[in-house]
């Protein structure tokens, strides 16, 4: 029997604002997206005030009159406080898998095996686990979390939804009566998997709730809808279906809405190689290799006054690749096949595509490796190739330890391109000169 913990972060970017002002405890914070364009995170007090999703300018008086404090999006100081959070859960389990930046799931299994084996009711101790990871983790890192129990991760997630709901931000659905009474009261909308897309496809069947959509035969959908509907038709009756395996990355995709629309060629370069070696930086930690690359980039579509342009060009490499300066000279090669001129562009995009297991890169290359030659800039024989990745995996190791970090020279020292953040917090924990000072009178 497999007992897993969903634990949630409440509200995690706002939360994460409040932790170093104290004096924001009770007051509604919201956190803008990139180019601070609409709302992102609400904080428990702001979200009868400000609706996910709006755009900031809608609002803005509304917010200076309510007295809601706004912040940009921080996600160094995000990134940061989630390590934190993860480390804090690894003492309950050391098998902790990170599903986004603000949850993850925690395999309790092991830990209750011999109460399982003996035949021991085990609600009251996870209760009492649930009860410890609710308090500790806002002690140690000030970061609010509500938990769900559950026989399977679907399950779990669902528990985890109505705890947020709950005063003490606990809930379990590892009892079947509670489950179904659960499963009855749940909305198909708010099931873990249930999309815009597939929504509609479900209530034409008369499917309104969890409970509903356990009870179909998950042969008939699985041949009326696909192997992943059935395997969330199983989840929901208590039958493990998803592992610790996540599914294979077959993109790496890094874009961003530039602060002010560019119309230089070299502001967009700099702009696509940054985005190029932040690809090649997530493919070494993702242990892959990029076969092609597409650059896209778009003109402002809320600009109909101004001419659009939306084109994507690709490249592929000659061997699949995660070395920094290939992936540049790919994206650099893109860019000039679909760059215009006289065109003003809010944003461009890198997608590194057709991902392999980078061992299986390294062996391709070996197997087409030819003699290396003097006169060519970027050697290209395997000895070369392996000095260099060392030499990245240095490079990223000083990066995952500084905020300024090292650079590359095509990426340029000033950001023309970077977001626009008004209301940017300090990144309090990971910038020496940012530390927060304490006085005692």
């Amino acid at each position: 029997m497999k007992i897993y913990a969903l634990v949630d972060c409440n509200s995690f970017f706002a939360s994460c604002e409040k932790v170093f002002r104290p004096d924001w405890a009770d007051k509604p914070v919201v956190v803008l997206s990139n180019n601070d364009g609409c709302v992102v995170a609400r904080s428990a007090e702001a979200k009868p005030l400000v609706a996910m999703g709006t755009p900031w300018f809608r609002i803005k008086s509304i917010a200076e009159r309510e007295g809601v404090i706004v912040r940009s999006t921080n996600f160094v100081l995000y990134g940061d406080m989630s390590r934190r959070v993860m480390e804090t859960l690894g003492q309950w389990t050391a098998d902790v898998e990170v599903y986004s930046i603000d949850e993850a799931f925690l395999d309790l299994s092991e830990r209750f095996e011999r109460q399982i084996g003996e035949g021991k009711p085990i609600g009251q101790s996870l209760a009492a686990l649930g009860r410890e990871i609710v308090k500790t983790v806002p002690q140690w890192t000030g970061i609010p979390v509500s938990v769900g129990f559950g026989p399977t991760k679907t399950l779990a997630k669902l528990a985890n939804r109505i705890a947020k709901d709950r005063s003490d931000h606990l809930f379990g659905v590892m009892n079947r009566k509670v489950r179904e009474k659960a499963l009855r009261a749940f909305p198909i909308d708010k099931i873990w998997g249930v999309g815009r897309s597939l929504l509609p496809k479900f209530e034409r069947l008369g499917l309104k709730t969890a409970w509903d959509l356990s009870r179909l035969d998950p042969l008939v959908v699985r041949r009326e809808f696909s192997i992943v509907q059935e395997r969330l038709v199983r989840e929901l009756c208590g039958e493990v279906c998803y592992g610790k395996d996540a599914p294979e990355r077959k993109n790496v995709q890094v874009s961003r809405s530039f602060g002010t629309m560019l119309t230089e060629r070299a502001d967009l370069e700099k702009a696509l190689s940054a985005f190029a070696v932040r690809g090649a930086r997530r493919l070494r930690r993702l242990d892959r290799a990029a076969s092609s690359v597409c650059v896209s980039l778009r003109t402002n579509r809320f600009r109909p006054d101004l001419p659009q342009y939306t084109p994507c060009g690709v490249v592929g490499f000659y061997r699949p690749t995660a070395d920094t300066v290939e992936i540049l000279k790919g994206v650099l090669s893109a860019f000039r096949l679909i760059y215009k001129p006289r065109y003003a562009y809010k944003k461009a995009g890198v997608t590194l595509m057709n991902l392999i297991p980078a061992e299986v890169a390294v062996a391709q290359q070996y197997l087409f490796d030819g003699d290396p030659d003097p006169s060519f800039p970027l050697r290209t024989d395997a000895e070369s190739r392996r000095q260099r990745m060392s030499l990245y995996r240095t490079v990223d190791y000083v990066n995952d330890a500084s905020v300024s970090g090292i650079f590359f020279a095509a990426e340029g020292t000033d950001r023309p391109w970077a977001a626009s953040s008004e209301y940017a917090s300090p990144c309090w924990t990971t910038d020496l000169d940012r530390l927060p000072v304490v006085r005692a009178d």
